[in-house]
């Protein structure tokens, strides 16, 4: 059955209810809302969108760092993994929320140390703090070097 999300930046759209994310526990800091549901930004691009289903205004850009070039492995909390239900790890969708300053987009920075974890087969999610981690909440997707070539060939993990 198809759900009329309202949307600030697509307008209204349709979601199969089965597309709909609900988060065990709210995003930090946006605790009115647990439902969302995963938008694409552009045909093959590493960015998707994290709409909230109830909060128009409320979406967050979300990537896989992987696609940046980042090593990012981490082993999950036994209090998550059951609370989401997950068995294997390739039924968890690991997502970062991405922050793109207007002045420069080329600046962009990923939240490593909060990603986001959804079980892909009945789409529960938790954002999940990495205790005791070497990754930060700033970590830059494309370094200064890359940024000035234009291309996006490697990552740093130094979140300047």
């Amino acid at each position: 059955m198809a759900l009329t999300v309202n949307t600030a930046r697509f307008g209204d759209i349709q979601v199969e209810e089965d597309r709909i994310i609900g988060f065990e526990e709210p995003i930090f800091g946006f605790e009115k809302t647990k439902r969302f549901v995963i938008l694409d930004h552009a045909e093959n691009s590493p960015f998707k969108w994290l709409q909230s289903v109830d909060d128009p205004e409320l979406a967050f850009v979300v990537t896989n760092p992987v696609f940046f070039g980042i090593e990012y492995e981490f082993e999950l909390p036994d209090e998550t993994v059951n609370t989401l239900g997950l068995s294997t790890a390739e039924d968890a969708l690991v997502l970062t929320i991405v922050n793109i300053p207007q002045s420069d987009p080329a600046k962009m920075t990923a939240n490593l140390l909060g990603p986001i974890v959804i079980h892909q087969g009945n789409r529960k999610a938790m954002q999940v703090v990495l205790n005791e981690s070497r990754y930060n909440t700033k970590t830059r997707l494309i370094p200064d070097d890359a940024a000035r070539q234009g291309g996006a060939s490697a990552a740093s993990e130094k979140g300047e």
